[in-house]
Parts: C-alpha cells; sequence; structure tokens
C-alpha cells in the first residue's frame, strides 16, 4: 500500500473513530435526558400544597421526596415501601408526597418528624425553605435518607448545606459503581447502632466529600477507605458516612447509606433505618 493509501485510510479510520465516540455519547447523554429530564430543566417548584387527610394517625411522618437533581429511580420506591413497614410494625404513619408546597408552619407541626426520603436538587420557594427551618429550629427533628446529601457543586442555600447536612458531597466512586465496603460503627448506643458490631461489611455505592464533618456532629458510622477504592476523592482516614447533630432545638441524622435497592432488604439495614426513626420520635427504648 502506498504512502498516500496508508494516509487516506488513517484519516478515515480516525474519522470513523470520532463518529463512534460522539455517537456513544450522544446516546448516552440522550438515555441520561430521557431517566433524567429533571437535571435538563429549571427546578419545578410547587405553589399548590395538597389537601392533608383530617386524620395522620397517631404517630405522623412527612416522607418526602422531591427531585430535580438526580433522582434515585429504584431506590424511592424501595426506601418508600421499608418506611410502609416500618410503620405498620411500629404504629407509625407516613404521608409520602412529592409536592414542597406542603412545607408550611400549619402543616409541618402536624408532623413529629420528617424524613427527607432521596430529596435531591432545589425543591422549596423561599417561603418553603422558611418553614422548614422554623421547624427544624423549632424543636423538629430530621432523618435525611442518602440523596438528600448527594447534590454535586454546591447548594444554592447555604443553611441547608451549613446546618442540615454539615458536609459537601462531592461524587462517588463510578469504575466500581458498587463494592463491598467496612463500615466501622463508632456509637453503637445510638437506636440506629446499637444492634450492629463494631465493624458492617455491606455493599453500597460510598459517597465522598469535601471534607470531614467530625468537628461539627456526632459521628455513628464512619468507612474503612481501605476496603474498597474512592477512586477520585478519597478522603483517607476519616470519612464520616452516618452521623447526628443538633440545630437550634431540633436534630437531624444523616446517613449517606442506602442507594442499592438491596439495601432496603438487609435485616441489619432495616433495624438502622428503624432506629433513626425511633431516635428521631424520641422512642429511644422502644
Amino acid at each position: 500500500m502506498s504512502l498516500r493509501a496508508r494516509i487516506v485510510w488513517g484519516v478515515l479510520f480516525t474519522l470513523l473513530l470520532v463518529v463512534a465516540v460522539s455517537a456513544y455519547r450522544y446516546r448516552a447523554l440522550l438515555g441520561a435526558a430521557m431517566d433524567q429530564p429533571q437535571m435538563f430543566r429549571a427546578p419545578e417548584l410547587d405553589t399548590v400544597a395538597p389537601a392533608l387527610p383530617a386524620d395522620l394517625g397517631e404517630v405522623a411522618i412527612l416522607s418526602f421526596s422531591k427531585t430535580n437533581g438526580f433522582r434515585h429511580l429504584q431506590a424511592i420506591p424501595a426506601s418508600t415501601a421499608l418506611l410502609d413497614e416500618l410503620g405498620r410494625e411500629q404504629g407509625w404513619q407516613f404521608y409520602h408526597t412529592e409536592n414542597g408546597a406542603i412545607f408550611t408552619d400549619e402543616n409541618l407541626a402536624r408532623f413529629a418528624l420528617v424524613v427527607l426520603n432521596h430529596k435531591s436538587g432545589t425543591v422549596w420557594t423561599e417561603a418553603q425553605r422558611a418553614a422548614f427551618k422554623s421547624y427544624v429550629e423549632g424543636g423538629g427533628t430530621v432523618v435525611a435518607l442518602n440523596a438528600a446529601g448527594g447534590d454535586a457543586g454546591g447548594y444554592d442555600w447555604a443553611w441547608y448545606l451549613d446546618e442540615v447536612l454539615r458536609a459537601q458531597f462531592v461524587d462517588h466512586p463510578m469504575r466500581q459503581h458498587i463494592q463491598p465496603a467496612r463500615l466501622v460503627v463508632e456509637d453503637r448506643s445510638h437506636p440506629a447502632t446499637q444492634h450492629l458490631d463494631a465493624t458492617w461489611q455491606r455493599a453500597d455505592e460510598w459517597y465522598n466529600f469535601e471534607e470531614s464533618p467530625r468537628s461539627r456532629v456526632n459521628v455513628l458510622v464512619s468507612i474503612d477507605e481501605t476496603t474498597y477504592d474512592p477512586e477520585t476523592s478519597p478522603m483517607g482516614a476519616d470519612h464520616p458516612m452516618v452521623w447526628w447533630h443538633e440545630v437550634g432545638e431540633g436534630r437531624v441524622l444523616y446517613s449517606a447509606l442506602g442507594h442499592t435497592v438491596e439495601s432496603y432488604a438487609e435485616p441489619a439495614f432495616k433495624r438502622f433505618i428503624a432506629g433513626a426513626i425511633r431516635w428521631g420520635l424520641g422512642q429511644e427504648t422502644r
């Protein structure tokens, strides 16, 4: 083959490679746009609150899973089903909604606890934010699950980051998305963790944070990075995954665990969630 022919074939091969890569990326982007359309548009904020039933049950809990960021398509229904299962067992009644307009002073006063059930993105108007802030600082309790703390790139509500979460999510492993790892149970006296051994071996999607929140929270569970690959954003020896803290007169428990559907069928994980909610309700001895 002549030099000219080799050059022509080389150029053609390069063009075909570029086209193939571009097509792959386009299909991936198109697939993301179809599966996660909320990520490619301005946040949709609710302004008309749902009509709450007159009877919310003896122990009413708000489960809020509105998504304007990445939506955990499998984890939300799995966690919702688990919450209802626990409610039947424990005598709790969950009101599930994705309507942010439910966040008014009057409505929140009817709930003993708020669960941020994989909520993501910007989901509240200024008035709704004010109601939520007042609820927490006035003595309300929040249990925030997984994606409730998983928005990358910062939050447009500083109070939510600084007080509710106290840690900025960065990323999670992508090459080895779900990995087994060893969790270290640092506080086994808390209702969420008292059933666990000193270490907890399980598989999940492991969040990396900008820095450890340890100086401002009470760490319940951390992760041993030597037992898995944190990939691009390792935190090192101090890598909390579950913690709680006070906000004004209220309390928040945040857990980065629970991305996988399988999590919600794990007996130890189910007891972990049940214990977190008992703690939030002040039912620690049950």
